[in-house]
This record gives structure tokens, C-alpha cells and sequence, in this order.
């Protein structure tokens, strides 16, 4: 199944997209199609701070603590 999708590009840049894709002997659409696949494959998650604070202080305490205890404890 397939989507439509509609952008919108600078003039320019539109038309230089346009002349690279003609001179690779390709069209737009499958250019874009794996520039998509490869942004959603290799796109790392947005960032959580509360999880970066956890695992960058992570082996950092002894014994059992809470996320929350944790947080407070490390937190400036």
C-alpha cells in the first residue's frame, strides 16, 4: 500500500533536486522514498532526558533506590 505525500521546496532547491535526479538517470520519488527509509531506520528516538540522567549515573549508588530516590539524590 502506498501513501501520497506532498512537500514544499524552495524554488531552487526543487529544481536542482529535479536536475541531480535526471542526472542519475532516477526520478524524485524514489530518491525521496529511500532517503525517507533510511531516516526512519537510522533515526535514533528523540531523547528523554529523565532516562539520559538514569543511565549516565547508572552503577553510580549501592543497594536498592527508587527512580525517584535516584533523582533526587543526583540531581544538583
Amino acid at each position: 500500500m502506498t501513501e501520497t505525500l506532498t512537500i514544499r521546496l524552495p524554488k531552487s532547491l526543487a529544481r536542482a533536486f529535479r536536475a541531480r535526479t535526471r542526472a542519475a538517470k532516477t526520478n524524485p520519488t524514489e530518491v525521496l522514498r529511500h532517503a525517507a527509509a533510511d531516516y526512519v531506520r537510522h533515526d535514533a528516538p528523540a531523547r528523554n532526558a529523565v532516562l539520559e540522567h538514569l543511565r549516565a549515573r547508572a552503577g553510580a549508588w549501592d543497594g536498592d533506590v527508587s527512580g525517584e530516590e535516584l533523582l533526587r539524590l543526583t540531581r544538583p
